[in-house]
């Protein structure tokens, strides 16, 4: 696919804009000692507890050496990924949020040139999940690196290293001359909006040298939210599943209780705020952003479970295949042309489907309904297996043979 001629940085440019650190490989200690959450919530109120309760068991999860950005994507990298088209341009997008970009006419974050939000060197605000992964494909393209989200456990193995005594990257407790918080004090009055990126440095940073991991802006990791323990083999860290994803780092709004190197919020992919950024990492161990082939493979699942849906979706994150997933619990009338098609409720069933176009399918009246399963019927698959899958995708052109 032929995509936009960049019109500003050159790759070198970017990349030294970027300015990725090495992260070396270690064991991570993510999450509370369950004597602290009690601590904090006996401190906070009982309203607290759920909250608190997201980042428990404590446990230890190994991390392969990857590269993390110095600071939080600015606006000043965001305008480029903008002057390249990068709002135009689908191949940067994943599947759903390219459907996402063309429903809403999205053309640029919310908040955009807000005064106390504006200037290039200040990290970008109102920015969604599938905004900061078409940023991530569109730097990997022009750079040629695998630039992509970290996982929350390379984003905390990143804040704190092996320093499990502080909630806090530079060790030690909550200084709030350190971060860009929401917290005020009769010593400390917050800013109530962005910095420049760095300005907190170097006695805010990082044991590997990174800036600004608290306050500033939620970052926008890989991640979909699931319960404790971490898992990178659970499915949690699909890029193309529709459930939420995970922000890390607190931000500018929000005091102490938020901005921990612990703390794990998250939301829709779409959703997009005044407080959400995010910052780019490269390379390690997991897989690049797959290059999005000529059309989509759209699923027909549902939110409930169903073993066939997670074992089609676990083969294409084995085969690195992007897809786009609509649930058809939240579409009734997507669900009764499905009953027409099958025969009964049952999902999933797959398509190979031209951009933007969800349902390229009639019901044949001619259907051999008991021979449909694992049956490869052009541009249509109900419940495949895994060899009918290959096929379905090699035959539509949606994997390479």
């Amino acid at each position: 696919m032929n995509l936009m001629q960049p019109t500003t940085f050159s790759a070198d440019e970017l990349l030294a804009h970027l300015n990725f650190l090495p992260v070396p490989a270690g064991v991570v200690t993510l999450g509370l000692d369950e004597k602290v959450v009690e601590r904090f919530v006996k401190a906070a109120g009982d309203v607290w507890a759920q909250f608190y309760a997201r980042e428990t068991p404590q446990h230890d999860v190994q991390v392969a050496a990857f590269e993390l950005a110095r600071y939080p994507a600015t606006n000043g990298l965001y305008a480029q990924f903008m002057a390249d088209g990068g709002y135009d341009e689908p191949a940067y997008w994943t599947p759903e949020g390219w459907a996402w970009r063309v429903r809403t006419g999205r053309t640029q974050p919310r908040h955009w040139g807000e005064p106390r939000f504006a200037g290039e060197d200040r990290p970008v605000v109102g920015v969604s999940w599938f905004e900061a992964m078409a940023v991530a494909r569109w730097a990997s393209v022009r750079t040629g690196r695998n630039v992509r989200l970290p996982s929350e456990a390379e984003w905390e193995w990143a804040a704190h290293g092996e320093n499990t005594r502080s909630s806090y990257p530079w060790g030690g407790a909550f200084d709030p001359k350190k971060l860009n918080s929401g917290y005020s004090d009769a010593n400390h009055t917050a800013l109530k909006r962005t910095t420049p990126v760095g300005q907190f440095s170097p006695a805010g940073d990082g044991p590997f040298g990174h800036a600004d991991q608290l306050g500033q802006v939620w970052e926008w990791t890989n991640s979909l939210y699931r319960p404790y323990p971490y898992r990178d083999d659970d499915g949690r860290e699909d890029r193309y599943s529709p459930e939420q994803r995970v922000m890390r780092g607190g931000n500018w709004a929000d005091g102490k209780y938020v901005n921990r190197v612990t703390a794990r919020y998250y939301y829709p992919p779409f959703y997009s705020s005044m407080t959400d950024g995010f910052r780019l990492a490269a390379d390690g161990a997991a897989a690049p952003i797959a290059a999005r082939p000529a059309r989509d493979l759209v699923i027909y699942g549902r939110t409930t479970f169903c073993p066939d849906l997670v074992k089609v979706k676990a083969w294409l994150r084995a085969w690195n295949a992007p897809y786009r997933q609509l649930n058809i619990d939240f579409d009734e009338e997507a669900a009764y042309r499905l009953d027409a098609w099958v025969g009964s409720r049952t999902v999933p069933t797959l398509v190979a489907a031209n951009y933007g176009q969800v349902e390229p399918f009639a019901p044949p009246a001619d259907a051999d309904l008991s021979h449909l399963r694992n049956t490869d019927r052009g541009s249509m698959m109900h419940e495949p297996d895994e060899e009918g899958l290959r096929a379905f995708l090699i035959h539509n052109g949606l994997m390479a043979g």
